[in-house]
């Protein structure tokens, strides 16, 4: 996710052994961490605003984690379709959880993958959690006002613009709250796209869960961590409302746990999945 700091603090600045201040505020790349069962790269701040969450929505850590799992299955999915250029919009940190397969992880050695994240705290340590970090660049870049500049440089990171490029989305737009921000995003993304780039969506929405959801929503916003819970509706806008409209692929705007049905180990509630997942296709295929 586009990831954001909150004004949830612990008691005291507390040092960590390394010497340095360990954050007094949460932040969503550590907030996920923690909700994915991680073991480091989360500190007090951050654990408490997650017990909050799972007080306030009890399922919100399930949301989490089939999140995760529907990235990594579309990208290994993309990979078989012969993808090997993929942008991480508002990556987060790769989870050091084994039940979790990092984007890097599932895009393969020989694959180039741009890591966009806001957050300071990713670009610094994301790289130290890959086994690869060489085919890997993390970029330093709020999308709400560097998203023209990310997608000019893209070639500078070693991404080929000549190439089809799996754009992933991946729970980063909830965190865009101003809905001409979001549209306007997505339309540079797609503009720039090159033939046979595949778009890849998840986001948080009140569609499945509504009283679980909005309390979510209040908790992430108090802790100064707002979310825009959009309608299907909405996302579908975000992908068609555009000159050349994106080909949304079988089985449409779907709840993310039920996305890649045959690789769940059991049925997942509907509710659970919190968020809505999409694949659209470029309006006009690379020729081969």
């Amino acid at each position: 996710m586009n990831t954001l700091t909150a004004p949830v603090s612990t008691t005291s600045p507390a040092e960590t052994p390394m010497g340095g201040h360990v954050p007094l505020t949460a932040s969503s790349a550590r907030l996920t961490q923690w909700l994915l069962g991680s073991r480091h790269h989360h500190h007090p701040a951050d654990r408490i605003l997650g017990q909050r969450l799972l007080r306030a929505a009890p399922w919100f850590g399930q949301a989490v984690e089939l999140n995760h799992l529907y990235a990594h299955q579309t990208v290994s999915m993309l990979r078989e379709c012969g993808i090997r250029q993929f942008v991480d919009l508002g990556s987060g940190l790769p989870s050091d959880n084994p039940r979790f397969s990092s984007t890097a992880v599932s895009a393969g050695p020989d694959a180039t993958v741009i890591h966009v994240d806001a957050d300071p705290y990713v670009i610094e340590h994301g790289p130290q959690l890959l086994k690869t970090p060489a085919q890997h660049r993390f970029v330093h870049a709020d999308l709400r006002r560097d998203m023209l500049r990310v997608l000019r440089d893209l070639p500078l990171h070693g991404l080929d613009p000549g190439q089809p490029t799996a754009l992933l989305f991946h729970n980063v737009l909830p965190w865009i709250t101003d809905d001409a921000d979001a549209y306007a995003i997505v339309k540079a993304t797609l503009d720039w796209a090159p033939p046979g780039s595949v778009l890849s969506l998840t986001h948080l929405t009140a569609d499945l869960r509504r009283t679980g959801s909005a309390a979510a929503a209040l908790c992430l916003d108090t802790a100064g961590l707002p979310v825009s819970l959009r309608t299907a509706e909405q996302i579908r806008d975000l992908i068609e409302d555009h000159p050349r409209p994106w080909r949304v692929r079988a089985p449409g705007i779907v709840p993310v746990g039920l996305y890649h049905p045959r690789q769940c180990r059991a049925p997942v509630p509907v509710g659970d999945s919190g968020a809505y997942a999409v694949i659209a296709i470029h309006p006009q295929p690379a020729h081969h």
